[in-house]
């Protein structure tokens, strides 16, 4: 059994990684912006060590850098970054539904095209708080289409991508794009729906394909 301080650590340094991520990925810590450990310490009322490993645990999954001596750096998505995610999501994504696709639930596809149409009015003036649900919404018909493989390494590995995926969208965070990315959600599913699998992959692969480009492209609008 694990001494009664040990578990306590443990879960403050949860607590940390979790209150310092979402921190992150509302944009309350900017991308590029660099904060140091005392900073941190005091915005959370957290001791040295549970802020010590959350942030090292941070920096495993690439969402800050530690620079000796500099700080922490918050991670700003840069344009090779955004290639090789995409381009993983390009070859994996199209790949699982090709392949199970007659084993998609349809009445998983028509729930899920009824909550996308719920929300394709919705507006996000900003990333952050409010765009936070319509990321998540997002990553929910991404994730639980490849989660119909069940193959859990493809699952494993988009998971493994979300929460740099999600600093890649609040970075280049455009509302018009989240309404016009939800209409091509919508219609990946109708071709699912309506059994037509080539249809179907090719709107998959073409809405990966404009999504990179509209990340690359704000991207570079911004650093301008």
């Amino acid at each position: 059994m694990a001494p009664i301080n040990t578990k306590r650590e443990t879960s403050l340094s949860k607590q940390a990684y979790d209150q310092i991520k979402s921190m992150i990925l509302q944009k309350e810590l900017a991308p590029g912006q660099f904060v140091n450990e005392s900073q941190l310490q005091e915005s959370l009322g957290l001791g040295r060590t549970p802020v010590r490993e959350a942030v090292l645990a941070l920096a495993q999954d690439n969402l800050v850098q530690i620079h000796p001596r500099k700080g922490i750096e918050i991670t700003r998505p840069t344009p090779k970054s955004i290639h090789d995610i995409f381009e993983i999501r390009s070859l994996l994504e199209p790949m699982i539904l090709r392949q199970c696709f007659y084993q998609v639930d349809l009445q998983w596809a028509t729930d899920m095209r009824t909550l996308l149409l719920e929300h394709q009015d919705d507006e996000a003036g900003r990333a952050g708080q409010t765009a936070s649900p319509l990321i998540e919404l997002d990553n929910k018909f991404h994730l639980e289409l490849v989660d119909t493989l069940h193959n859990q390494y493809a699952s494993q590995l988009m998971r493994s991508l979300v929460d740099y995926l999600n600093l890649i969208r609040i970075t280049a965070w455009r509302p018009l794009r989240y309404q016009v990315s939800n209409q091509e959600h919508i219609a990946i599913l109708d071709a699912i729906l309506q059994q037509q699998q080539e249809t179907a992959c090719q709107l998959l692969t073409e809405h990966i394909q404009l999504s990179y480009q509209e990340a690359i492209n704000t991207m570079m609008h911004s650093s301008l």
